[in-house]
């Protein structure tokens, strides 16, 4: 991270809290094995209180204080801030006074004064089964985009993958004779994700006839390409979903993680067991899987209310 990213304060100033942030980043990327995306929001959160603590007279991190942090949690909370993005900076605070009592700079454990926040269950929007038979059986063209692009649904909607997931795969990463895919999650986990043989069958024409299309005389393992032979991106995909919801009538759009949502949702509904579920998205924690049990109420109810002779 350059320096200049701090502008509250002097350049000294900026330095410290700079190197501050730089070797806690570095810590939990290299023992704690934290995800690019999960660096990437640390750091925002992390030089957003540098900047708050320079501008308030705070120079050094060594000089720390829970009346300080608690002081700008404070601040952060009359301006606004949701409570799932102060659950995050509450987060990224404890995991920076735990680094600096742990290389000697506070002598204090700080972060066990930061407790962090129940935030409300969100329960996630899916799509319904019709939708997505809808959204697999319109007719895609025959062009190198059009057999990759019915191949990303498939990926996407069969194995319950991230987009982050799916950018990732590489050839090897396809296991066709088993039916399987091989995917690196969060923290680079690695889970075996089985797939239908609507799927298998999409990615293997894929393989067959629009990827060496796309490839050209480029060399590549990524899986998903675009034209030229380059990787496709999280924007790629998310104007790929954007441009499909069109043709079936969606006002809302689509995403990867809608269709990782709906995927979870219709398992559950068919009887598919949490802790399978939990497996078969990469959760670590049981608790994070158990959203979706929500859901599955929320359709039992709607079944009651429909065809209970007293439900309405």
């Amino acid at each position: 991270m350059s320096n200049n990213r701090l502008s509250a304060g002097n350049s000294e100033d900026e330095t410290r809290w700079s190197g501050a942030i730089e070797s806690t980043l570095r810590y939990l990327a290299t023992e704690k094995d934290h995800s690019v995306n999960t660096q990437i929001t640390n750091r925002l959160l992390l030089e957003s209180f540098a900047k708050w603590a320079i501008a308030n007279n705070l120079p050094d991190p060594a000089s720390l204080s829970i009346e300080q942090v608690h002081r700008y949690l404070a601040e952060e909370r009359e301006r606004g801030l949701a409570s799932g993005s102060l659950k995050a900076a509450i987060i990224a605070m404890r995991h920076l006074v735990s680094f600096l009592r742990r290389e000697g700079s506070i002598s204090v454990d700080l972060s066990q004064d930061l407790d962090i926040p129940k935030v409300g269950l969100r329960i996630p929007r899916v799509l319904s089964e019709e939708d997505v038979n809808h959204l697999l059986s319109i007719k895609y063209p025959s062009t190198p985009e059009g057999i990759r692009n019915r191949a990303i649904l498939e990926a996407l909607y069969g194995g319950g993958l991230r987009v982050s997931e799916l950018v990732e795969l590489r050839l090897t990463s396809l296991l066709p004779q088993d039916r399987m895919l091989r995917v690196f999650g969060k923290g680079r986990k690695e889970r075996i994700v089985p797939l239908g043989d609507a799927a298998i069958r999409a990615l293997e024409d894929y393989l067959r006839e629009g990827r060496p299309r796309l490839l050209g005389s480029r060399r590549s393992d990524f899986l998903f390409l675009r034209r030229g032979g380059r990787p496709l991106t999280r924007f790629c995909i998310n104007q790929i979903l954007l441009s499909l919801a069109r043709k079936i009538g969606r006002r809302y759009g689509l995403h990867p993680h809608l269709l990782r949502h709906s995927f979870a949702t219709h398992l559950l509904h068919r009887g598919a067991d949490l802790r399978s579920l939990q497996l078969l998205l990469g959760h670590a924690d049981l608790a994070t899987t158990q959203m979706y049990t929500h859901v599955a109420i929320d359709r039992l109810q709607e079944v009651h209310r429909r065809f209970h002779p007293r439900g309405q």
